[in-house]
């Protein structure tokens, strides 16, 4: 059951609202007869009830930092995790900021309209990507706060930026870390309209990253 309304967001196509409550819940209503079709908890515990859940979680590769020479430099990389109960890290909330209450701070549907991707403020590090038609869930737990997500154009394809020199790619395939330039810090990226490249911004410097295979 929501409490107060967050906020609210259109699928694609117009036929579904997506209604945010202060309470970590999500509700998806029919556009004609705004009834509830589904909803979806924050739950900061992924559990074992659902066997088709996936977890891809950031890790540090041990075989690529043994060199104590590369041992201030990390080398992650994202594996899928199988082992349940799983409990997401919470954030730590501003001690400047006593007054504010911590929302859902990134929500974007796919241009497809099948997938729903959010993060919340209370967890800065964890991405949930929802898939409203089977209402199973992937989830995405990175080493650095994410500060973008950018869905692919044309295809179910979802960037994820967390302020390093990487980019995380997210398909119905799986997840995998792509190592860019290390002179610079992605926090943002915007695609190009065909979904075959997309401009990756830092804080003084932009690239362009060409993507092979978006489908």
């Amino acid at each position: 059951m929501l409490k107060g309304i967050e906020n609210i967001e259109w699928t694609p196509s117009g036929q579904l609202l997506a209604v945010i409550g202060f309470n970590e819940m999500i509700v998806l209503l029919n556009y004609i007869t705004w009834k509830p079709l589904s909803q979806l908890y924050l739950d900061p515990v992924i559990r074992e009830c659902n066997y088709l859940t996936k977890v891809y979680k950031e890790c540090t590769d041990s075989e690529k930092t043994s060199d104590k020479r590369f041992a201030s430099c990390k080398e992650c990389v994202v594996r899928e995790i199988h082992e349940r109960p799983i409990y997401i890290e919470i954030g730590k909330k501003d001690d400047n900021d006593n007054f504010s209450i911590a929302k859902v701070k990134l929500f974007e549907f796919s241009t497809c309209g099948q997938y729903l991707a959010l993060k919340h403020e209370l967890y800065p590090t964890t991405l949930w990507i929802w898939n409203i038609c089977t209402d199973y869930l992937d989830y995405l737990l990175l080493e650095n706060p994410i500060t973008a997500i950018k869905w692919n154009p044309v295809h179910p394809h979802l960037l994820v930026f967390s302020e390093c020199t990487r980019v995380y790619e997210w398909t119905q395939k799986g997840v995998k870390s792509v190592p860019l330039s290390k002179n610079m810090t992605i926090v943002d990226g915007y695609w190009h309209p065909t979904g075959e490249k997309v401009a990756l911004c830092g804080y003084n410097k932009a690239m362009i990253y060409e993507i092979a295979n978006a489908s």
